[in-house]
C-alpha cells in the first residue's frame, strides 16, 4: 500500500495567496506569463520563470538560483509562511465556467512507491524534460505545485473530506480564471492519524498528471539520496472527480503527394463521411474520428475493432497511430516527429482554424476522451500511453502549497 504522509508546507499567507500563487498550465505562451510577471511582481513565477526576464545567456542552473533566492526574501518579509506543525491540506477547486468542482487532499507520499509501481504511471518520459524538472527542483530547493493522483473511491475518505470542510477555511480566493480556491489546514493528531489509516486501504494510486514531476523527484532523490528528499507533494483526488478531455492533433509540413487521394487510403480503415465544410467533427464515441484540412471535412469510423489483449492497442489515440499516422502520414515516432503537435480540446478553435486556413498547419484531428478507467486499465498492465493520450482537470496552482526541500 502506498504511504500518504503530512508536512509542514511553506505557503503564502492569506492575504498574499492571491498575488503570489500562478497557474502553471493553460497559458498559451511565453508572453502571457511575463505580463503576468510584470504584473505581479510577487508570483510565484518569479520561482520558475527567471529566464524569462533576461536575454543574457545563462544556464538554466543560473537561474533557479535566482529562484532559490526569491523563495528566501519572500520567507524573510513573511510574505511565506512555514507551517509550525505537519499538516494535511484539503483543496477545493471550483470551475464557476463549467460548474465543476474537485476536492481532495494534499499531503507527501514516497518515492519508494513509484519504484515498486503501487504508484502506477501510464506515459514514457522525456529525458530532457525529466532533466530540466530535476534542476528546477534541485536548484530552487522548492516542489511548488503538487503531482496529481487518482485514488479509488472511498466513502470513510469523504466522510474526512467532508467533516473537515465544515470548518474555517484558511484561503479562500478567486482567481481571473473564475476559478475558486479553498484550503482547509488539517493539523491535529487524531485527524491526521485517521487520513494516513484510510488511505493504507487503497492498494495504488495512479498518475494523473505530472509523470515528469515524478521522474524528477526520483533523480532527485537517486542524485541526493537525504531521507527529506525521498517524499514529494501530491493531491490526491477520487478518481470519479476527473474531468477528461482529448487533445487535438495537429500536422504540419505534410508532403503534398501524401494529401494525393486522402479519402482512398483513410477508406482502407474507416468508414468515411464528408462531415459540415470548414467544421471539424467533434466524435460522441470511441472509434469516431475527425479530420479537416483546407480541402476536406470528415467524419471516420473505425471498420474494425483491434483484437488484442493489450488495452493500449484499443485506445483511439492508439488506433490513430496505427491506422492513420504511420501507414498514411508516414510518422512513425509521434514522441519526437517535429510535424505532429497538439492542443488541447477545450481550447478556443478560432486560432487554430485560422492557422490551417493560412497554412501555418495542414490537418486537424479530433478523437474521443480516454476514461480513467482506460487509464488505469493501461497502468495496471505496465504499459504506456501516446504522447498527450489525455487533457485532465482540474489544473492547479502553483505557490499555494508549497514542499521546501
Amino acid at each position: 500500500m502506498p504511504q500518504f504522509l503530512p508536512f509542514r508546507a511553506l505557503r503564502p499567507t492569506k492575504k498574499k495567496v492571491a498575488k503570489f500563487s500562478a497557474k502553471t498550465s493553460d497559458f498559451k505562451n511565453p508572453e502571457e506569463v511575463l505580463a503576468e510577471m510584470n504584473s505581479h511582481p510577487e508570483s510565484y513565477y518569479y520561482v520558475t520563470k527567471q529566464h524569462l526576464l533576461s536575454k543574457a545567456k545563462k544556464s538554466v542552473e543560473y537561474f533557479f538560483e535566482l529562484g532559490a533566492d526569491f523563495i528566501e526574501k519572500q520567507s524573510e518579509s513573511e510574505i511565506l509562511i512555514r507551517d509550525k506543525v505537519p499538516c494535511f491540506y484539503v483543496y477545493r477547486q471550483i470551475d464557476h465556467r463549467s460548474k465543476r468542482t474537485f476536492t481532495g487532499i494534499i499531503g507527501l507520499v514516497d518515492v519508494h512507491d513509484l519504484e515498486t509501481n503501487t504508484i502506477k504511471k501510464h506515459e514514457l518520459t522525456k529525458v530532457v524534460r525529466e532533466e530540466y524538472l530535476y534542476k528546477q527542483l534541485h536548484g530552487t530547493g522548492v516542489l511548488g505545485e503538487p503531482v496529481l493522483l487518482g485514488h479509488q473511491s472511498s466513502q470513510a475518505i469523504d466522510q474526512i473530506i467532508s467533516k473537515v470542510s465544515t470548518t474555517e477555511p484558511e484561503y479562500d480566493f478567486k482567481t481571473i480564471d473564475e476559478k475558486e480556491h479553498i484550503v482547509w489546514l488539517v493539523n491535529n493528531s487524531f485527524d491526521l492519524e485517521l487520513i494516513q489509516e484510510r488511505f493504507m486501504e487503497i492498494p495504488a494510486f495512479y498518475i494523473a498528471d505530472g509523470h515528469h514531476r515524478c521522474a524528477s523527484t526520483m533523480r532527485n532523490y537517486a542524485l541526493n539520496p537525504e531521507p527529506i528528499n525521498r517524499y514529494f507533494m501530491v493531491f490526491l483526488l477520487d478518481e470519479n472527480q476527473f474531468h477528461i478531455e482529448s487533445f487535438h492533433r495537429i500536422l504540419n509540413g505534410i508532403n503534398p503527394e501524401d494529401m494525393l487521394h486522402l479519402r482512398e487510403k483513410i477508406s482502407q480503415a474507416f468508414d468515411v463521411e464528408d462531415y459540415m465544410p470548414g467544421e471539424l467533427f467533434k466524435p460522441e464515441r470511441h472509434s469516431q474520428f475527425g479530420v479537416l484540412t483546407r480541402e476536406l471535412s470528415l467524419k471516420l469510423v473505425l471498420k474494425k475493432e483491434p483484437k488484442t489483449h493489450n488495452p493500449e492497442a484499443h485506445l483511439d489515440v492508439s488506433i490513430l497511430e496505427s491506422k492513420f499516422f504511420k501507414p498514411i502520414m508516414d510518422i512513425v515516432h509521434p514522441r519526437t516527429d517535429h510535424r505532429l503537435s497538439y492542443i488541447s480540446s477545450l481550447e478556443d478553435f478560432t486560432h487554430t482554424k485560422a492557422m490551417l486556413d493560412s497554412g501555418e498547419i495542414d490537418m486537424i484531428i479530433s478523437n474521443f476522451p480516454i476514461s480513467f478507467d482506460e487509464v488505469k486499465q493501461v497502468a495496471d498492465a505496465d504499459k504506456s500511453m501516446p504522447p498527450k493520450s489525455t487533457y485532465i482537470e482540474p489544473k492547479l496552482r502553483g505557490g499555494m502549497i508549497i514542499q521546501k526541500y
